[in-house]
């Protein structure tokens, strides 16, 4: 009951204040309305200056250059929306060079000097302002300082420009002027109709924020999450979120695992929080090199991780798998010359690279307190890339027989032959990448 009357009170209020702004708005255009004049003014005010002070700088800088012409300034201004005609006085109030005259506006050929000040409205017609300008000497000798190098030698008129009558066209100011009272009156209106909805606005505001904030709390949970859900997975799930990873399905992929080597002996040498620090700068640095070879990093443990390399054309994936393993033993042996730097600890990285159909999906584990799914690449090829991991040693990359025939030609590599791995039988025949040459 509370909240209701509440309600009612701020509903009242908008209403009320709605009502009030209209009337401010309404008494505020006929205001305007009885204004013209004034208006107009405030306008010529703010904006004579400016013309003023850009019509001094044009004639400083033209003056500096070769045939320099009265007419040349008078073309330059009537480009210029407002102005409509131009005059170049000199001392004495005699015209010097004037644009082409323009009806209802009385122009002479010399004018009284003493009746002529800088900024004042000689003469209205409709929406014609005749204005005087003083044309400073000093302000164009100022501008053209820097022009006298590039002429050579300053050239000086006979007859320097001592005035300036300008026609400025005041039409768009009083349009402006127009505008503003259609819309004042427009808005009074419009804040009227929206005192009567005000109850439905509310409602409407109301719902649109609880909205919001759920929204908002759903896409920073998506965000935290997206942190731990491979790449692979999310686009599966963006593309089809009803029926996406909930089935494996057979692809062709190139499997990498890494390895960090004496992980335990590390331990117990370097304190924990400089381990996990040197892990992660390194494990950053090698994210960069998977993400531009198109790979996906699918798990990470401790000291290892696994990734997964797709692409349309199963040697374009392979070589990318290999290209980036060079990229991170290279990476790790410039971090182990300049281990002396801060607290860097050198590691070395073993890898094993396999190739081959894998089954890309979710592997589905089901509990009384719900579903746990975790997304891998499973099956021979998996195994078979971890068991070289394994193997390798002192940095060593070594490839599965299928990733070498894939790559043959492309990277160097040196067979070892068939290697015991465990837990299999036949490893078939092992390559080693070998470093490029220099």
């Amino acid at each position: 009951m509370k909240r209701r009357s509440g309600y009612r009170l701020y509903i009242w209020s908008v209403i009320l204040s709605a009502v009030l702004l209209a009337a401010i708005l309404v008494f505020t255009s006929l205001r305007i309305l009885r204004a013209d004049r004034e208006f107009s003014r405030l306008i010529l005010e703010e904006n004579k200056q400016f013309l003023i002070n850009t019509l001094r700088s044009s004639h400083g800088i033209m003056t500096q250059m070769q045939g320099f012409r009265y007419d040349d300034l008078i073309q330059l201004a009537l480009k210029s929306r407002f102005i409509r005609y131009l005059a170049l006085l000199d001392e004495g109030g005699n015209v010097l060079a004037q644009s082409k005259p323009i009806s209802g506006v009385p122009l002479r050929d010399s004018y009284d000097t003493e009746q002529l000040s800088d900024g004042t409205v000689l003469h209205r017609a409709q929406e014609i302002l005749l204005i005087s300008y003083k044309a400073h000497k000093g302000d164009s000798d100022t501008t053209a300082m820097g022009y006298e190098r590039m002429a050579g030698a300053r050239i000086k008129e006979e007859r320097p420009v001592g005035w300036y009558i300008v026609a400025m066209d005041v039409s768009v100011f009083e349009k402006h002027y127009h505008d503003t009272v259609v819309q004042s009156l427009a808005a009074a209106g419009a804040i009227f109709l929206l005192g009567a909805l005000a109850l439905v606005f509310l409602g409407i505001v109301q719902r649109y924020e609880l909205t919001h904030l759920s929204l908002e709390r759903l896409q920073k949970i998506k965000r935290t999450l997206a942190n731990f859900v491979p790449a692979t997975a999310r686009d599966l799930i963006e593309a089809n979120p009803d029926i996406a990873v909930m089935e494996k399905v057979v692809e062709d992929a190139t499997v990498l695992f890494l390895d960090i080597e004496g992980f335990t002996h590390l331990v117990q040498r370097y304190p924990l929080e400089v381990i996990n620090r040197n892990i992660e700068s390194y494990f950053s640095c090698f994210y960069h090199f998977i993400q531009n070879h198109e790979g996906d990093i699918n798990e990470t443990a401790g000291d290892g991780m696994m990734v997964i390399f797709l692409h349309p054309d199963p040697v374009q994936h392979a070589l990318n798998a290999v290209s980036a393993a060079q990229k991170i033993r290279m990476r790790c042996l410039e971090r182990a010359e300049a281990v002396q730097k801060d607290d860097r600890i050198p590691l070395t990285v073993n890898m094993g690279i396999s190739s081959g159909r894998v089954h890309l999906g979710s592997t589905k584990m089901r509990a009384a307190a719900g579903d746990r799914w975790t997304f891998t690449a499973s099956g021979p090829v998996t195994i078979l890339a971890a068991r070289l991991c394994q193997h390798a040693r002192g940095g060593q990359i070594l490839l599965s027989q299928e990733t070498a025939r894939r790559v043959q030609g492309h990277v160097p590599l040196s067979s070892l032959g068939k290697v015991s791995l465990k837990n299999l039988e036949d490893s078939g025949e092992v390559f080693q990448l070998d470093a490029a040459p220099e």
